[in-house]
């Protein structure tokens, strides 16, 4: 599991890092704030306070703010506040089954440049997948407004901490070393994350949420989720857990997987093959049951070992769309207790394919800044 929130006092060993972060955490989610208060919301000494202001100040990332509104006895205390627009985070999704996307964004997430490729490439060839990356990379790059704090990249399949895809069949990706590749050509920070992971990171980050479990389920040609628990990002010793396009949920199903056995989750709710159906005239109705049975089948178990109250799906919203939601949830109902369900909500994690390339961002706004 990783921590993504810092909320506690650095103890001596973490030192300045750790209450850089910290300071960063609060003005990212609770916006402008005075030293003082900054000192007094983490029991930090001033003078340390003002050191780690007064040199991100320097670097750019923070601005004064004004003065606070506050009525208090004597000067009015002024305000810090982080400069979204300070610096550029280069971020890539590869998840989806169509085209490559990416983007330059802001510390906010928020896209000033946004390209895709829809070009076919050879995903049996490692080497050329990983060069149009490089080629995609260096345009952004070219776009960035403002000093660039990192590349992310948001890939599917078995991500390891060294940023090292060990397994990702749909790219022609094994042990592909994509953040040395990308670190070699560009000098800057480069990190690595799970598709799906990614999408959870940046649902907690970004949006509005309560702050309880996310459970994000990311279907494309592949099938993969994401989950954050009391504010760690689940990923599992060998950096598998989320994996779960090849669990049976239904045995009986007459397709064959591309691993061989039937009733894989990914075989049933994989969007080329519900496009398929659909294109050769079953119902929508009855494609969209069968996915939304299979989801439920995977998903029920975790929701009540882990006690998730939240579930996104990301996917093209011109097959995951609110009826779909609206089938998950019931299928997740007629499998667990009503206790367990009710307050579950199920969304559509719909923003024209920002959701992913969000993703990539907070892997690096998390390693670089400390901000989730």
């Amino acid at each position: 599991m990783a921590e993504l929130r810092i909320t506690t006092k650095a103890l001596p060993e973490h030192g300045r890092v750790r209450n850089r972060a910290m300071l960063l955490q609060a003005l990212f989610h609770d916006g402008p704030r005075s030293r003082a208060d900054i000192a007094r919301l983490f029991a930090l000494n001033k003078v340390t306070v003002s050191a780690i202001v007064g040199e991100l100040i320097e670097q750019g990332i923070l601005v004064d703010a004004g003065h606070s509104a506050a009525v208090r006895v004597g000067k009015p205390a002024t305000l810090v506040a982080i400069d979204d627009d300070s610096r550029s985070i280069v971020s890539l999704d590869l998840s989806d089954e169509q085209a490559f996307r990416g983007a330059v964004m802001n510390l906010r997430g928020q896209a000033s440049t946004l390209t895709r490729f829809d070009g076919e490439v050879d995903r049996r060839d490692a080497a050329a997948t990983i060069a149009r990356v490089i080629e995609m990379v260096d345009e952004l790059i070219g776009a960035a407004p403002a000093p660039v704090l990192g590349i992310g990249v948001s890939s599917p399949g078995l991500v390891d901490r060294d940023g090292v895809v060990r397994y990702a069949p749909h790219l022609g990706w094994f042990d592909a070393d994509v953040r040395g590749a990308l670190n070699e050509r560009f000098g800057v920070p480069v990190h690595i994350v799970n598709d799906a992971n990614g999408m959870a990171l940046a649902v907690h980050t970004f949006r509005e949420n309560d702050g309880r479990s996310i459970l994000i389920l990311t279907i494309q040609r592949g099938v993969g989720a994401g989950l954050i628990v009391g504010e760690k990002l689940i990923v599992g010793e060998d950096f598998a857990a989320g994996e779960i396009g090849h669990v049976v949920v239904a045995p009986q199903w007459e397709k064959v997987c591309a691993c061989g056995r039937r009733g894989c989750l990914e075989s049933i709710v994989a969007i080329p093959e519900l496009r398929r159906r659909m294109d050769e005239g079953e119902a929508r109705e009855s494609v969209v049951q069968d996915a939304a049975d299979a989801i439920a089948a995977a998903v029920a178990p975790i929701i009540a070992v882990l006690g998730a109250t939240r579930v996104v799906l990301a996917g093209p919203d011109d097959v995951l769309d609110d009826d779909f939601a609206a089938a998950v949830q019931r299928c997740l109902t007629a499998r667990t207790l009503p206790a367990t369900t009710r307050p579950i909500g199920v969304d559509i994690g719909s923003d024209g394919g920002l959701l992913g390339l969000q993703g990539a961002a907070v892997a690096v706004l998390s390693a670089e800044l400390g901000i989730s």
